[in-house]
């Protein structure tokens, strides 16, 4: 469509070539028509072979000269032929024989040929040079340069483009706002990343990603509540589906102190089957349960996580648990599979609980025996020394 539209320029330009001091000669304007009918019959085996034949008869004259080779470079583009075509425009540049409009199109055309190919440093030359004669750049323009930049990583130059391209425009387009983002990103101009995505919500509101990322953008700024709000509308609108994206929202209400809605979240979407029911999700929820003082639903879901799991820190969250509800045996039996299962960071705590248990349940020689293991460990030396010198001293 673009070749197409060139070369309908193209022949516009000729039709009004009277108007200039230089002019096409009869036989060759009339050569050249037969030759534009070709191209726009799809013929450019045929459009090539005439002007291979028209070329050598227009040589010595420069106008004709520039304006075959300025076909050639038409027809070579039309066939994606693009070095060619480059070659044919330079050379019809070259000769400074075109009406400057006409070699300002050609300008453009060619960093367009350049960027195709690709070769950025050269389409970047060429779309400077254009621009350095341009009169009123369109907003198109201001992109088309945006994207060679970015191309060649200069975002310095690309940003101020793009933006110039899209204050120019009445009605937003998603690629400008999505190549501004993408080099914000690469220069790590956070804050400025969050100015676009709040522009990009509120035009697109229906793409999930746009809400994912200016959700992780606040929580690189450190900007977490906000973070939180925008993950929750898109949580309300039904963009987290995936379990990763599910337990960040959960994760994130953890991180701002709010347990319960956590939890809530976390039992809801489990029920659903959209975040999976394993020991570790499990142990999650008994502990977002336990931060949000419902201590039932703590004891069930770590209960779940414990069978699972078989963790030793488990068992003792869960024999804490059992301790606020004064269930002695419970503690006595969960201490034991604490130690039992092992991997403890502590394990002096689960013996000073399993030694408050025992004495509470009137077994003191047993409660000795887990104070005095329970002096063996730093963090629980100074207690348990304590409850030994209580319990020997006859106390109650």
């Amino acid at each position: 469509m673009k070749a197409l539209r060139a070369l309908f320029l193209l022949l516009l330009l000729l039709m009004a070539s009277q108007a200039f001091t230089a002019t096409l000669s009869e036989r060759t304007y009339k050569r050249l028509t037969a030759i534009h009918e070709l191209m726009g019959e799809n013929k450019y085996s045929e459009a090539l072979k005439r002007l291979d034949d028209l070329l050598p008869r227009v040589r010595k004259h420069k106008y004709e000269y520039a304006t075959i080779m300025q076909t050639y470079g038409f027809a070579y583009a039309a066939q994606d032929k693009y070095r060619k075509a480059i070659e044919a425009f330079n050379e019809a540049l070259n000769t400074e024989a075109l009406p400057d409009q006409v070699q300002q199109s050609m300008r453009y055309n060619l960093a367009q040929l350049y960027a195709a190919v690709p070769d950025w440093k050269s389409a970047a030359r060429a779309y400077e040079q254009w621009l350095a004669s341009a009169e009123k750049p369109s907003a198109d323009s201001y992109a088309f340069g945006a994207t060679i930049y970015a191309q060649l990583k200069q975002y310095g130059k690309a940003i101020p483009k793009i933006r110039k391209a899209i204050s120019m425009t009445g009605k937003p387009r998603e690629n400008w706002y999505q190549l501004l983002l993408s080099m914000l990103y690469q220069k790590k101009q956070y804050a400025e990343a969050a100015n676009v995505l709040e522009s990009m919500v509120a035009f697109w509101p229906e793409k999930k990603q746009y809400w994912k990322q200016l959700s992780g953008v606040y929580f690189t700024l450190k900007k977490n509540r906000r973070s939180l709000a925008v993950l929750e509308l898109a949580h309300k609108q039904g963009f987290l589906e995936k379990e990763r994206e599910l337990m960040n929202l959960v994760n994130m209400y953890l991180l701002q102190n709010i347990p319960y809605k956590a939890a809530r979240i976390l039992e809801k979407e489990m029920k659903a089957g959209r975040i999976a029911r394993t020991g570790k999700n499990l142990q999650k929820l008994g502990e977002a349960w336990m931060r949000a003082k419902e201590t039932d639903e703590a004891l069930r879901d770590l209960q779940a996580a414990a069978q699972e799991q078989q963790k030793g820190v488990l068992f003792l969250r869960l024999a804490q648990l059992y301790t606020d509800k004064e269930n002695w045996s419970k503690v006595i039996e969960l201490t034991n599979k604490a130690l039992s299962a092992g991997g403890l960071k502590h394990p002096g705590d689960a013996f000073m609980l399993r030694g408050m248990a025992q004495y509470e349940t009137g077994k003191r020689q047993a409660a000795l025996m887990s104070f005095s293991k329970a002096s063996k460990y730093a963090k629980s030396k100074h207690q348990a020394n304590q409850w030994i010198a209580h319990i020997k001293s006859g106390g109650v």
